[in-house]
């Protein structure tokens, strides 16, 4: 009988375990899947920035709006004012579909385009982790930290820099 119940025991201790090792599988899955969205967005904005060479000429895809601004009021789409669009108006118009569909494929998604040292551009997507993975208070590191950019604690990046 003894024997019994120490199996039992054992038994549930495993499962229960086993049910940690899950939940801990599924918390990272999700957060691997918002780092692969942020990376695929951000290459997106870079391949429309490089069909536009006017608009790079021009310096028109630059975006340094705050963080909480951009999340709580992502821009709309520009319309063209005339049939044809002008390239600075076509990079207004891929920043604002590119802000749009942060905000609506990550949790609190916006991000911020500079033009960088070498004549390129620092394309940097933010997003809060939909689960305890990061802690309010933390800042994570690859976040710019100049005060006017610094997204502040609980707040994910990725950046990549290009040259067009």
């Amino acid at each position: 009988m003894l024997e019994i119940v120490i199996t039992i025991f054992i038994t549930s201790i495993g499962l229960l375990g086993l049910g940690a090792l899950q939940i801990n599988a599924m918390k990272f899955q999700k957060s691997s899947s918002q780092r692969s969205e942020a990376t695929q967005s951000a290459y997106d904005l870079s391949e429309r920035i490089r069909a536009n060479g006017q608009g790079v000429a021009a310096s028109d895809y630059v975006y340094t709006t705050a963080y909480e601004t951009t999340v709580l009021h992502p821009p709309e789409t520009p319309a063209c004012a005339v049939t044809r669009c002008t390239p600075n108006e076509i990079a207004r118009i891929d920043l604002a579909q590119w802000l749009m569909n942060l905000n609506s494929r990550l949790r609190g998604g916006a991000g911020y385009v500079i033009k960088n040292s070498v004549g390129g551009y620092d394309v940097t997507v933010m997003w809060r982790e939909q689960n305890d993975q990061v802690s309010v208070s933390d800042v994570d590191p690859a976040c710019p930290n100049e005060s006017l950019l610094a997204p502040g604690a609980g707040v994910r990046c990725y950046m990549i820099r290009f040259v067009p």
